[in-house]
């Protein structure tokens, strides 16, 4: 026998043989594909007049049968996230899905257990978004205290005359009924969010302009040129104890409550003599309060969102708040590297909490450092927001100034080469014994002792706790040192103020008062004057070149950015705000408390 060898050239020639025969095969079964008829139109839009009336579709001949398929399922969108099951979920139960499914059909909402079968936590620590208090809060009905928050409590916070923002637990909205719906329902009416823009923006608003924080700090006006004369004292001028320089940590004071005094922060547009000294001195230009102009100075230290009312109205500008405004709350460690968490807004320690016992910790400290022994030096007007005069107001001066800032000769616009003069209103808190040494008293808050622990720290490490907290509240630094150079208060006493129990967030204890010269804790912070006064004056300049309206200021909470809108004169009226409270009372909101953004029916 002999034996055939076939070379590798040849193998392959018989093992492709069979696959192209069997490709031959494929393509003689396959289905042509005729390619439709594509009509040509030059002289207008659409099929031209003497197109085919049929056209044959062929592998889309299921075009005819539309009829046959439900015309919802054509085209929608399947989100198979967990957010997006979970909105499914909850419109089936309101009876919102297809027609004929009633309430509480449709699609199953999403079950923990189901999904975590057979899979083990290997992180131990608490899942974010759930309160470790388990009710405990002193905000609701605090263990051993069985009760919570007084209705009447700091009545007139902030200077909001019976406000529901400080009433945790208390009706809100119209007919005094919370209808809020999903979580945050209730932090959307009244209360400010840190993680939402300060005011929800309007496709209708131009956007005028974009500015850079950054770029801020390159603006400068020579300080030795600005000039600042007094116009009007108001109130009652109290004396500082020099008692409260002497507390230490061993002997610390508990803080006192003044519940039974109102507190005053009125806007603008609402003061009963700036618009006055607006209308009659022909050289002013500007009106506004020092919690507005120091919000704008420090703007370049800011995280959260916050926002300014400037109105022009024949080359007269006004610097205004809304009521309730983020302009009128403290924040605390807003800078910080780890933040307080905004995922359970009913927490002690969310921002909202957290910046509602920081405001009611300032007011009661303005109050608890005075020394009473010494009668309070009346000025040349009462207190022009005391409407009763029943003594129930707090303690303190309003002074009203006149501010020149001067003009740049360089400068292209008119306006811009002439000085500008401004009337502030501008708070003064007490007055050193002894002297004309005007002081601005401000207070520190501690709620987290592990990361702090002040108690063991202050006395040693002074300086290491100033320098940590210049780092985590640098905007709120640099408005109250903005705040104390414009009232010309040449001392800022800065109070220690910590939790006695670390979950009561309303019981507190003065550790210690630290006392700096404005000038040179306004440098320790690089606050520098040049560049608060260069700032305003950009500002001014830049609202003074467009025509007579009303402009928003926003700071974007994503981006180191501020904007100018340009929104109708109606724009916030209290018309507008009603409107609003019933809108949002019908819009659903997701588990943030935002408006949800419409899903695909």
């Amino acid at each position: 026998l002999k034996c055939c060898h076939f070379g590798p050239r040849l193998q392959s020639c018989v093992v492709e043989a069979p696959a192209r025969q069997r490709d031959q095969a494929t393509e003689r079964n396959m289905v042509d594909f005729p390619m439709p008829v594509v009509s040509n139109h030059l002289d207008g839009w659409g099929p031209p007049p003497n197109a085919e009336a049929s056209v044959r579709f062929g592998i889309c001949d299921f075009v005819e049968h539309l009829d046959k398929f439900p015309t919802h399922r054509i085209g929608r969108i399947c989100d198979f996230t967990a957010a997006g099951q979970r909105y499914q979920a909850e419109r089936a139960q309101k009876g919102k899905g297809f027609k004929g499914m009633g309430k509480g059909k449709g699609v199953q909402p999403l079950v923990a257990d189901k999904d975590d079968q057979g899979f083990s936590l290997v992180d131990s620590r608490p899942m974010p978004g759930k309160s470790g208090s388990k009710g405990k809060g002193a905000f609701g009905r605090s263990k051993g205290r069985q009760k919570g928050l007084p209705v009447n409590y700091q009545e007139g916070i902030l200077g909001q005359k019976q406000k529901n923002t400080f009433q945790t637990g208390q009706p809100t909205g119209k007919g005094m009924k919370s209808k809020g719906k999903g979580k945050g329902g209730q932090q959307r009416r009244g209360m400010p969010s840190y993680r939402e823009w300060s005011v929800q923006t309007k496709t209708e608003w131009n956007v005028l302009r974009d500015i850079q924080l950054g770029d801020l700090k390159n603006l400068k006006i020579d300080a030795k040129d600005v000039v600042y004369e007094d116009l009007l004292w108001c109130g009652k001028l109290p004396y500082y104890s020099k008692a409260f320089d002497r507390i230490t940590v061993k002997s610390e004071k508990p803080m006192r409550r003044f519940e039974e005094l109102n507190f005053f922060n009125v806007s603008t547009s609402d003061d009963p003599l700036l618009p006055d000294y607006l209308q009659s001195d022909p050289e002013v230009s500007v009106i506004a309060t020092d919690h507005v102009i120091a919000c704008l100075v420090a703007a370049s230290r800011s995280v959260y969102s916050w926002d300014i009312l400037v109105t022009k109205i024949a080359n007269k500008l006004i610097f205004d708040k809304r009521d309730g405004s983020q302009v009128d709350f403290l924040s605390v460690n807003e800078t910080a590297q780890d933040p307080p968490n905004n995922d359970d807004v009913t927490s002690i320690n969310s921002p909202i909490k957290l910046g509602q016992e920081a405001s009611c910790i300032n007011q009661n400290i303005t109050q608890m450092v005075l020394d009473h022994d010494i009668e309070a030096e009346d000025m040349e007007q009462p207190n022009p927001f005391d409407e009763d005069e029943d003594g129930s107001v707090a303690s303190g001066a309003y002074r009203y100034r006149k501010i020149t800032l001067p003009g740049n000769p360089k400068a292209e616009e008119e306006f811009a080469t002439r000085s500008v003069s401004l009337i502030v209103r501008t708070e003064v808190n007490c007055k050193m014994p002894g002297s004309d040494e005007y002081v601005s008293v401000k207070a520190l808050n501690e709620y987290n002792h592990k990361s702090t622990d002040w108690r063991k720290k202050l006395e040693t490490q002074r300086g290491a706790c100033l320098a940590n907290e210049i780092q985590n509240n640098a905007f709120k630094l640099g408005r109250w040192t903005a705040q104390a150079i414009l009232s010309g208060c040449s001392t800022l006493k800065l109070g220690w103020v910590s939790r006695i129990n670390p979950n009561d967030p309303w019981t507190h204890s003065l550790l210690n008062m630290h006392t700096h010269n404005t000038e040179n804790f306004a440098a320790q912070i690089r606050l520098i004057p040049n560049n608060m006064y260069g700032i305003l004056r950009t500002i001014i300049d830049t609202v003074m070149t467009w025509p007579d309206g009303k402009y928003l200021l926003l700071k974007d909470p994503t981006k180191a950015m501020i904007r100018f809108y340009e929104v109708p004169w109606e724009t916030f009226g209290e018309e507008e705000e009603a409107e609003g409270e019933e809108e949002e009372e019908d819009q659903e909101l997701d588990e943030d408390g935002n408006v949800a953004p419409p899903q695909p029916v």
